[in-house]
């Protein structure tokens, strides 16, 4: 062989290996071919088979930290050899058949694979702590009001005298004397009362009371309304995977109000939504 087809044959394994390196889809690979990783043996192999069959592909490879036996230390050395493709894998798409019965499994199977998206409890939470309608805050006003009655009345009042006499005395073939007289004299007088009857009945607790039901009310219409447009986003998340509009006007408008919604949840969360579905790997907008 000659030193030209060595080269030659040189270089394409050199330009060949880091493509096979980086080429291993954690989504599809064999137990074989994820023990064969740095740092990864056959407990974590297993568990990340399991953990893609029972919780869905893996979205990114930071997602790869749903596995349970999975360390930052191996995913650190393994992240330059593997990737984590596309999440929506051609045997995962659900085929429905008019006329047949849709199991269990199937929709268990379309629901997962909006896995890696913020749960409905979470956004109401956060919506919650957003718009400060914490039932704990109420419980604190109340408690205030009620020991209010505790504190004393303080009145502080001051006395005194101020004498200020100035006489001028004169004499024939004698000088001039004048004297004066400067009498000054008070004091601080500090007084504590306790109402009494502020112990049986605060008035404040009706206006905390006023103001709590206010409170749970615009917590109720948050929540109602966060888990309303969840829901209704779901659903048309769901209707674009399944039946996708096959008319060009019929898709925009839907991605569109995917968009809107989107937003509704930025709007009562403060931003946290989008930026939990960019971590997820997820695009918002």
């Amino acid at each position: 062989m000659t030193i030209r087809a060595l080269l030659f044959a040189l270089a394409v394994v050199v330009a060949a290996a880091p493509a096979v390196a980086q080429s291993l889809d954690v989504n599809t690979a064999s137990q074989a071919e994820l023990e064969a990783l740095p740092g990864v043996g056959a407990k974590i192999a297993a568990d990340i088979i399991r953990e893609r069959e029972e919780g869905g592909p893996f979205a990114s490879i930071d997602d790869l930290t749903r596995v349970p036996t999975m360390t930052t230390g191996v995913l650190g050395k393994i992240r330059g050899s593997i990737r984590a493709g596309n999440a929506r894998k051609p045997q995962e798409t659900v085929v429905l058949q008019e006329g047949k019965v849709v199991s269990g499994d199937i929709v268990k199977k379309v629901l997962q694979r909006f896995n890696s998206e913020p749960t409905v409890r979470e956004v109401q939470q956060q919506a919650i702590a957003y718009m400060r309608v914490n039932p704990q805050e109420v419980d604190s006003w109340r408690l205030r009001a009620r020991t209010n009655a505790l504190a004393p009345r303080l009145t502080t009042q001051v006395q005194g005298d101020l004498n200020d006499d100035r006489r001028t005395v004169e004499q024939v073939g004698e000088p001039t004397i004048v004297s004066q007289t400067n009498d000054q004299s008070g004091r601080l007088v500090v007084g504590a009362a306790w109402d009494l009857d502020r112990l049986v009945f605060e008035p404040q607790e009706m206006a905390v009371a006023r103001e709590s039901v206010r409170i749970a009310n615009l917590r109720d219409r948050v929540l109602d309304e966060v888990t309303r447009r969840y829901f209704e986003r779901r659903r048309l998340q769901v209707d674009l995977e399944l039946s996708p509009p096959k008319d060009l006007a019929d898709r925009v408008k839907k991605e569109l109000r995917l968009q809107e919604l989107t937003a509704d949840m930025d709007a009562v969360t403060g931003g946290w939504f989008s930026q939990k579905l960019l971590e997820s790997g997820t695009d918002p907008y």
